[in-house]
């Protein structure tokens, strides 16, 4: 009842406020069969969250109103949710619900909407190795800019930045857990045709009720300390008190684009980092590297593709610490909290946290890379982490139109499946997945769109499983 409510407010007040908008408007069903209970990978990983992991059916409906680029001060905004049927589920619920106003460079979102689509959907994460497109939108605001030029570096350098604070309202071992987040990139022009972005994503969950700790420090002095990744104060556990308040991780990113009248070349390397020796490089190799092709001519056979290898298995080394040696021992100050212990900062421990137990997870699901795998809901229906975060993996996103009649998209993977430092997955179990989407039906013969889908998961980490889609669609504009 509260989210029917909000949602009747919201659209009281635009059309109010903004009378003579042009509305975009879509809507759809979907029906999933599989060979086993589950849905394969690829029919449910990086789309928002929405697609319940069983089979059966789900309808989908939003409404949207673009940004008007002829006014100073521009405004967009927009509702959509789902409901769904499936063999293990049924829910109805929220995937966005916005409102944004821009100012020549600088944007303001406010509400639950999805992050901006990178490398034209063929990216596995999205292009971005800790918070991709795999789980639901968040509520909260993200303040951001365009790029913005560097005054007496004759177009050469040019920087943005957002600031960002959420809420996940999923159910979690900390409850009302706070999610903070700001990020700097630097755009180096050499030539007209090169890009050089060089950059930084910072995010941190905190605040929060914990079973074991009780109500964890959340004032704004709190707050400060989360952004400035310092330690905790008083109320803080005993970990955060001596490292930082809050789970802390994030990237470091390097993106260079080559861009030609007919298509653009890219190469990104994300580096994930969960604490200081992460951020100091100390968890070389790991990481994406990327190699993307995007035509400018959308229509052609492939106007799109990538090739994305993961390797995430150093973590800065197997031990976060060691006993130290008598020698080292004499030398260190019976003061430190570390004495007796030599810190190596390894065992990095990717998308887990010891207080915030459900980890780097919303709705089940990895925020980041849904290669790193989730731990299946407990009987309190409450993810703990993952149990899978030292991965070797090759992905192949590929897209075009067949005969320029017949729109595709096709998504590989293969992955080899570590588990963690502290426990290993016996074997090293390998998985093979595909998807396989293309649109048959197309709105210029018809009202409607029809989108066939092909899945299938091959290996020992997940269950050998095909599955099948059929999507019905109408999008329009109303005025």
């Amino acid at each position: 009842m509260k989210i029917i409510f909000t949602v009747f407010l919201f659209f009281v007040f635009t059309s109010i406020a903004f009378p003579q908008r042009t509305f975009k408007y879509n809507a759809s069903i979907t029906g999933q069969a599989s060979s086993k209970q589950n849905l394969p990978f690829w029919a449910t990983a990086n789309k928002f969250g929405i697609i319940p992991d069983s089979r059966g059916g789900i309808m989908q409906a939003g409404v949207f109103s673009d940004f008007n680029t002829q006014k100073t001060i521009q405004f967009s905004y927009g509702v959509s949710g789902a409901g769904y049927l499936t063999q293990n589920h049924k829910n109805i619920l929220i995937d966005e619900l916005y409102f944004n106003t821009r100012w020549k460079k600088i944007q303001l979102n406010l509400g639950m909407v999805h992050p901006e689509v990178e490398y034209n959907g063929v990216s596995s994460t999205n292009g971005n190795i800790v918070f991709s497109n795999n789980t639901r939108t968040l509520p909260g605001y993200n303040l951001k800019t365009d790029y913005i030029k560097v005054p007496f570096t004759g177009n050469v350098l040019s920087f943005k930045f957002n600031l960002a604070d959420y809420r996940m309202i999923d159910k979690r071992y900390v409850d009302n857990v706070q999610l903070h987040n700001k990020s700097f990139f630097i755009n180096i022009k050499p030539w007209y045709k090169i890009d050089i972005i060089v950059g930084v994503e910072h995010w941190a969950q905190w605040a929060g009720t914990s079973p074991i700790y009780g109500k964890q420090p959340s004032s704004f002095h709190d707050y400060l300390r989360v952004f400035c990744a310092r330690e905790g104060g008083a109320g803080s556990t005993w970990s955060d008190s001596v490292n930082v308040l809050g789970n802390h991780l994030g990237r470091e990113h390097l993106r260079i684009n080559y861009h030609t009248e007919k298509f653009t070349l890219s190469f990104y390397h994300d580096i994930p980092f969960d604490d200081r020796s992460g951020i100091d490089f100390d968890n070389a190799p790991d990481g994406v590297y990327a190699l993307y092709y995007g035509a400018k001519n959308k229509k052609q056979w492939v106007s799109d593709f990538i090739y994305e290898f993961f390797y995430t298995k150093d973590q800065s080394g197997p031990l976060h610490d060691r006993p130290a040696t008598p020698e080292e021992k004499a030398q260190q100050d019976p003061s430190v909290w570390h004495y007796g212990r030599v810190i190596l900062g390894g065992n990095d421990q990717y998308f887990n946290n010891g207080e915030y137990q459900s980890g780097w997870t919303y709705y089940g699901k990895t925020i980041g890379t849904p290669f790193i795998t989730p731990k299946e809901e407990n009987q309190d229906g409450i993810t703990l982490g993952v149990y899978n975060n030292r991965i070797l993996a090759h992905h192949i996103g590929v897209k075009g139109y067949i005969a320029n009649k017949i729109p595709y998209k096709m998504m590989l993977s293969y992955t080899l499946n570590y588990g963690t430092y502290g426990a290993s997955l016996p074997h090293t179990p390998h998985q093979f997945s595909f998807g396989l989407e293309a649109g048959v039906l197309q709105k210029e013969k018809s009202p409607f769109h029809i989108d066939l889908g092909l899945y299938g998961d091959f290996g020992k980490l997940l269950k050998n499983n095909v599955g099948i889609s059929v999507k019905i669609s109408r999008n329009g504009i109303i005025r």
